[in-house]
């Protein structure tokens, strides 16, 4: 089904198309997802809703930036791999320029006492989009007593032990634990997908390059800031499954220490007032972690934290829709993202940005607009913004 590249369209045409969503998606991967259907299944017609809904279901079962891999699966079907990378770049180009921009603005002066107001608006903003991202991600993955319970104990482990070792840990029993709740008698198991006609030199090829990256960053992790930077990022986009917030255990867990944690969190809430993925918080962590070169340590970051992701999906493209019946093994490995974006919303989060009487006021009103009135980010950012400001006036923050 996505072998082949099913209408041939310049690469540039391709850039420039995604550059405007780019500059237009808010809402993060779910709203993105939906975005790309609108323009490209219902007013261009380029794709039909299945074919879309089969690139979805891949995109949705390997690790990495769900929305930008369909993003990049879609400027393969229009121009191959060009198209891919055209689809990426324009995509990611604006979030991550922005978000250089806003590393910049805390590395010269933007954390002074005249301003640090920003700061707690931005982790406020954090608290409401993950409480919510939480609460829709615990009715949507946990739906039975088994995915409640490994949810929870994940909860448990990784607040307990707030390890990147943790995590792996835990997704790693989660998986082995979904394929032995579905046995052996799958149609699709890996021997009888190895046993097809198929050419299998790309795709295990693709296979050890994704494994050798982890090895690397797992190996050279310590040798210097520059192998920090670009490990912490490719294990963080190599792990996760679902994109969007659920990357922000994994960050945690790589980048604080050496950063502190109020950077960190300013950093994931100017991301949510950005248009584009959510991965491009690494532009701004690369640029804060090494003040040196920003510029270089962010662009570093971002290649490292969508490589892992374009790698599996040109795997996942060789197969097609073959990997729509595996969705079921993934069970408890959604239910472990779960649990861990549940702690990290308990420590740091929380403990984080509610201090005082006044963040206390103003984590309920963040809580609110996400949870009751159902507010956009964009917009939670404003309110939040300059209800901060207000407090900041009153000289109550």
């Amino acid at each position: 089904m996505f072998e082949e590249v099913v209408l041939k369209t310049s690469p540039f045409s391709v850039f420039r198309q995604f550059l405007w969503l780019g500059c237009t998606s808010f809402g993060g991967p779910v709203a993105h997802i939906g975005i790309f259907r609108r323009q490209f299944v219902e007013k261009e017609q380029r794709l039909s809703d299945s074919d879309y809904a089969s690139l979805v279901a891949v995109c949705q079962i390997i690790p990495g930036p769900a929305s930008s891999q369909v993003g990049m699966g879609l400027g393969y079907r229009f121009a191959g791999w060009t198209g891919a990378f055209a689809a990426w770049l324009g995509f990611t180009l604006p979030s991550a320029v922005l978000m250089l921009c806003a590393a910049l603005w805390i590395l010269y002066g933007g954390v002074a006492s005249d301003s640090a107001w920003v700061i707690t608006a931005m982790k406020l903003v954090a608290v409401g989009i993950v409480t919510q991202a939480v609460i829709g991600m615990w009715k949507q993955l946990c739906t039975d007593r088994e995915t409640k319970i490994v949810a929870l104990i994940a909860v448990v482990a990784f607040y307990s032990m707030p390890t990147a070792i943790m995590q792996v840990g835990l997704i790693l029993a989660a998986l082995i634990g979904g394929y032995m709740r579905l046995g052996q008698g799958s149609p699709d198991t890996v021997e009888n997908i190895m046993a097809r006609q198929w050419n299998l030199s790309g795709p295990l090829l693709g296979i050890g390059l994704w494994g050798i990256g982890i090895v690397f960053a797992v190996t050279l992790s310590d040798s210097s800031i520059w192998s920090a930077v670009f490990a912490g990022h490719y294990t963080s986009g190599a792990l996760v499954f679902g994109g969007g917030h659920v990357v922000l255990p994994l960050l945690e867990a790589e980048f604080v220490p050496p950063l502190e944690i109020s950077t960190f969190l300013a950093g994931y809430g100017f991301a949510q007032a950005m248009p584009g993925p959510l991965f491009t918080i690494a532009s701004y962590l690369g640029a804060v972690t090494v003040p040196e070169s920003p510029i270089i340590a962010a662009l570093i970051g971002v290649i490292a934290i969508f490589l892992p992701g374009a790698i599996l999906l040109a795997v996942a493209l060789s197969f097609g829709s073959v990997l729509e019946k595996w969705k079921d093994r993934f069970i408890y490995v959604n239910a472990v993202v779960v649990g861990l974006l549940f702690a990290v919303l308990i420590n740091p989060v929380f403990t984080e940005a509610v201090y005082s009487e006044a963040t206390t006021a103003l984590a309920i009103l963040s809580l609110f607009i996400c949870i009751a009135l159902k507010r956009s980010p964009l917009e939670l950012v404003i309110v939040m913004m300059g209800a901060a400001y207000i407090c900041h006036l009153l000289e109550w923050i």
